[in-house]
């Protein structure tokens, strides 16, 4: 399927980094607008669905990929094809999920069998989660919250990634006293006080929590440090960020609780963002009828079979869909220790896998 690299190809040349989707946007609503389908544009996001038809009552199915990336380094900022791979920001988060779903939806066989397909392509999800447009999407769309699946085309390395993590963002800010640097017995230096506490983070196994016979890897982390002190001042704060991915059998308000207590007294606490977890939806039928077809795929895949089913250890979009009661699942082409690495690539070999299962489980 050398179409299906060529597109990827053509969709990494347009970079689209978090807050700059509007070229993207313009060129896929042109060229779905060029083919007769029917385009709804929600700020930089896009949904494409066939032109209705009476008495059309097959289920719905959204194909669904982000469009935006994270900055592109000079290893991945030009796209190429290198060999067995190809090499460009967002090649595996998930500029090659978008293209494995556009192919699908283009295909007339699909478009005519036994779901009705509608492409989501939204922007903003590598940034806040606030600032994510698929929320937008779902209020602005009539139809989408009653779609029978959500298939989220996120790197998955060709495997069924159930669920998904939640995620807290959360600063903690621990107090001293500021002076000369020159003089510090004057003051009570926060940097430092915090010593033993942060180290304290860095031996911190994971926790290994199962849902629905899945088991989700719950970790803790700080991610930044800063004071705002001058070089020669004694910093009378030092904060740091922490960030908390906790499993589907918490509320965002139980991973708040829990971070609070293991967190202490040491400083204070400010949650600056936060995302729910989502559990499986494993046995929701179209769910199973993927799954079905992913475990056709990998029977017959180099290595023989493997389980088709794995947990999803970040945070997804699958979670939005399952706040409006869409069944949803990740999979895609996406090698997931490729995302946001430098020289990020995906391997040619993962694209017409991926195309494989998606036309099975469509083609029903």
């Amino acid at each position: 399927m050398d179409h299906l690299t060529d597109l990827l190809v053509e969709l990494l040349a347009m970079p689209c980094v978090t807050g700059e989707e509007g070229p993207i946007a313009d060129w896929l609503a042109d060229r779905y607008a060029s083919r007769g389908d029917v385009v709804i544009r929600v700020g930089n996001s896009v949904v494409v669905a066939p032109p209705e038809v009476e008495g059309d009552d097959r289920p719905t199915v959204l194909l669904v990929g982000h469009t935006d990336v994270v900055p592109p380094t000079e290893d991945d900022i030009t796209p190429r094809v290198e060999g067995d791979r190809v090499v460009g920001r967002g090649a595996s988060d998930m500029k090659s999920g978008l293209a494995v779903g556009m192919d699908a939806f283009e295909d007339g066989a699909l478009r005519g069998g036994r779901y009705r397909l509608v492409l989501v392509a939204y922007a903003g999800e590598e940034g806040p989660h606030e600032a994510n447009e698929l929320r937008d999407v779902l209020e602005a769309v009539p139809g989408l919250a009653a779609a029978e699946l959500a298939v989220v085309l996120e790197p998955t390395d060709l495997r069924v990634q159930l669920g998904c993590m939640g995620a807290l963002h959360a600063q903690v800010t621990i107090h001293g006293q500021q002076a000369h640097s020159a003089r510090p017995w004057q003051g009570d230096n926060a940097l430092s006080k915090a010593g033993a506490w942060l180290a304290s983070w860095h031996d911190r196994p994971p926790v290994d929590v199962e849902v629905d016979g899945l088991t989700y890897r719950e970790v803790a982390s700080p991610t930044q440090a800063w004071t705002t002190s001058a070089r020669n001042v004694i910093p009378g704060e030092f904060t740091v960020s922490i960030n908390y991915r906790f499993a589907p059998d918490k509320t965002v308000a139980q991973a708040e609780a829990w971070l609070a207590e293991t967190i202490g007294d040491v400083g204070t606490i400010e949650v600056v963002d936060r995302a729910p977890a989502c559990p499986p939806s494993r046995h929701a039928p179209a769910v199973e009828a993927f799954v079905a077809a992913a475990d056709a795929q990998s029977s017959v895949a180099p290595g023989g079979a493997q389980s088709s089913i794995a947990p999803q250890q970040s945070w997804t979009d699958v979670a939005r869909f399952a706040e409006v009661g869409v069944p949803a699942l990740n999979f895609g082409p996406g090698i997931t220790s490729q995302s946001h690495q430098r020289g990020e690539h995906v391997p040619i070999a993962n694209l017409a896998p991926a195309r494989e299962v998606l036309g099975r489980f469509l083609a029903g």
